[in-house]
């Protein structure tokens, strides 16, 4: 049987909806754009297809959707060189070749226009509603990080430099391969998500295959996402590809990262990012070895209600996200019952027999 890999390539952050879409058909020759609206069947259209190729043991890449963790906004098939993703706000990607290598499949042709004709004033108030209410999310996921990075404050100014910087010296190595200096391959996405479900993370999944797993453990501001990125700067110089997995709440920092020649996984190994379990072969880095705990006890008041505030924050991010996907079923729903659907079953079939190897 063929090996699914799970991702994000967006992601619900402080700045909004965030892509790595551009990443998502990563050496994909040929890609199939699916444009709809709510409800007409793009992430069922990619689920049936995934389960015809899962019959033929190809490896997947499923690309889940930040805003419903179980519906797919994209899918990889590494073997084919071939993707799909959903085309649509807020994923949208302008298309590089179209014809040659992009091309777009429109389930709004399938929608039968008097029926929402008929529904038209739900649904505009619908779309306002789900708007609102992710702008609302948004909103306080950036007061959240605020309070988050002063958070952090407090064991970046406990930190001993000295000795971190020599934990960083032993990752490089123990664990990195020096070869000839060339280019290096880079690729861009999400492991973890924060979902109307709440945290969600793949890191699991993503990492099991690789013999060489270290787990990166310590407190907001111990530096664990610039401990992978100094490793990832010395692999990048040797040409190795780089799988960087990204933070939603910190887009710009890592959650992990992926070096597959070196057979090894860096991961960030502290809540909301814990693995299903430990194997006997991963390592794991400690990075609270290198605070100063009698500064954290100093503050340790502070610092407990800057953790407070910031789980406070997050519920009610959880709280608006959840709202805005129950809203959006609503709108879907307007959309599936003017959906001819056995129309797009035929247009899968067929599209099926051209991709089937």
């Amino acid at each position: 049987m063929g090996r699914i890999k799970n991702f994000f390539a967006g992601g619900n952050t402080p700045e909004g909806f965030y892509s790595f879409f551009h990443y998502l058909p990563y050496q994909a020759e040929k890609v199939f754009i699916l444009k709809g609206g709510p409800g007409t069947g793009k992430s069922t259209f990619m689920k049936k297809i995934a389960a015809e190729l899962m019959k033929i043991d190809l490896d997947l890449e499923f690309h889940w959707c930040a805003s419903d963790k179980d519906s797919l906004d994209g899918l990889l098939i590494p073997e084919l060189k071939l993707a799909f993703f959903d085309g649509t706000t807020p994923h949208l990607i302008d298309p590089a070749f179209p014809g040659v290598i992009e091309e777009i499949i429109n389930l709004d042709q399938f929608l039968d226009g008097e029926s929402l004709k008929k529904n038209r004033e739900q649904i505009i108030q619908l779309g306002e509603a789900v708007r609102h209410h992710f702008q609302q999310a948004y909103s306080f996921l950036k007061a959240a990080r605020i309070v988050y990075l002063h958070w952090k404050k407090y064991y970046q100014a406990s930190r001993n430099q000295a000795k971190y910087h020599q934990l960083v010296h032993e990752l490089i190595r123990k664990n990195l391969k020096e070869a000839d200096f060339k280019p290096g391959r880079e690729r861009h996405l999400f492991g973890s998500a924060i979902t109307p479900q709440g945290p969600v993370n793949f890191l699991e999944n993503i990492s099991t295959e690789f013999n060489n797993r270290v787990l990166i453990k310590g407190s907001p501001g111990t530096g664990k996402s610039r401990l992978i990125q100094s490793f990832c700067q010395e692999a990048a110089k040797y040409g190795y590809f780089i799988l960087y997995l990204h933070c939603p709440l910190e887009p710009e920092k890592l959650d992990g990262a992926i070096i597959p020649e070196l057979d090894t996984a860096l991961l960030v190994g502290t809540p909301p990012h814990c693995l299903e379990g430990v194997k006997t072969t991963d390592s794991i880095i400690n990075l609270g070895e290198t605070i100063d705990l009698d500064y954290i006890r100093k503050y340790n008041g502070e610092i407990l209600d800057a953790e407070k505030i910031y789980d406070d924050l997050m519920k009610r991010v959880y709280y608006f996200l959840k709202k805005a996907r129950s809203l959006y079923d609503e709108l879907e729903n307007y959309y599936a019952s003017a959906l001819d659907f056995a129309k797009i079953d035929s247009l899968r079939e067929e599209l099926l027999k051209k991709i089937l190897p």
